[in-house]
């Protein structure tokens, strides 16, 4: 049975030129704002430095393991920000792998006194690979077992160009955002399957942030509220994340819903229900560190044990006055 179920995992992946791939994912989406939407970058006080990891769904045997590495600048003189991003992730009994590396680009500009736009691109490069080595084929079964070999060169890559857009329109309180990826729809598969087209995938996101005492002169007792939202979808696939966070002086919690309960099912029987997510943070003016979990609420509930993540930011800057005058995006950073 163990070998049928890698027979398995290798037809689907030798047909997944057919088949809508998943890009990582991140609970903390706005603690890795330049793979949310590239209008972001240089979008804080200072230049910043930002790592996240997500363990997904790790009571499943190679699920996927996901690290984002991202750094991006603002010049003040061009109104311009720049950045660069990279991540990979790795999944399945064949070490399937996928990397991006995607330089940044951002213009913003001052609408009224009120209200800032940003624009960004994002061209770049995706890379997949896979290990075909550490499968197990039907002739290797039949021979005796995975100690015999089977493909004279075991390890595929399959590398494209990539390229995204996103625009973001922003006041004091509240945000809104747009970002499109994978633009060119790129062939990903690894046999030149005609078909291996990599679909575009979209988000919506937005929120509002509410100060309960902004005036308040005790740091400490300092407190506000954010709800906010991302829309995203991928071919026929689509995701709604809604949350609430609450913030007072350092400390930071969030709770999130993923789903489209009632709205849509993509089969009958199984409800769009995800996961429900508690967010715990602390931010202080150039570092922040947030944890997530993710509890799944689907049918997959007793075989997932949900999902971890971590993210750490660190700005290379020290805040002054001067800079404090530029409206900042209000979203939650940590």
């Amino acid at each position: 049975m163990k070998n049928f179920y890698k027979l398995f995992i290798f037809i689907l992946l030798l047909t997944s030129g057919k088949l809508a791939g998943q890009d990582m994912h991140f609970t903390q989406f706005y603690s890795s704002p330049l793979y949310l939407n590239p209008a972001f970058t240089g979008a804080d006080v200072c230049s910043r430095v930002s790592a996240t990891y997500r363990n997904q769904w790790p009571g499943i045997s190679k699920a996927y393991k996901s690290y984002l590495v991202s750094f991006d600048h603002y010049i003040p003189q061009n109104s311009i920000g720049v950045g660069l991003v990279f991540g990979t992730d790795v999944a399945g009994s064949g070490n399937l792998k996928t990397t991006i590396i995607n330089p940044l680009l951002a213009y913003e500009v001052t609408l009224t006194r009120r209200i800032t736009m940003r624009v960004g691109v994002q061209p770049g490069i995706g890379i997949r690979s896979i290990n075909f080595g550490d499968l197990l084929f039907g002739d290797q079964i039949a021979r005796g077992g995975n100690g015999v070999a089977t493909v004279e060169t075991p390890t595929q890559t399959k590398t494209f160009f990539d390229i995204g857009a996103g625009a973001l329109a922003y006041t004091k309180e509240a945000w809104l955002g747009v970002s499109v990826y994978h633009l060119n729809k790129p062939n990903e598969s690894f046999i030149g399957d005609p078909d291996g087209i990599l679909p575009v995938k979209y988000s919506v996101h937005g929120g509002y942030k509410y100060f309960v005492n902004e005036d308040e002169k005790d740091e400490f007792q300092r407190k506000s509220f954010s709800a906010a939202f991302n829309y995203y979808g991928q071919n026929k696939f689509d995701q709604l994340d809604v949350g609430v966070y609450y913030s007072q002086y350092v400390f930071n919690l969030g709770v999130w819903y993923r789903g489209i309960p009632g709205l849509k099912a993509y089969k009958p029987g199984y409800s769009n229900n995800d996961a429900v997510a508690v967010i715990i943070g602390i931010k202080t003016d150039r570092l922040n560190i947030g944890y997530s979990y993710d509890y799944t609420i689907s049918k997959l509930t007793n075989m997932t044990n949900g999902a971890h993540e971590i993210a750490v930011a660190y700005q290379l800057c020290k805040l002054n006055k001067k800079k404090k005058k530029r409206l900042i995006v209000p979203c939650p950073k940590f």
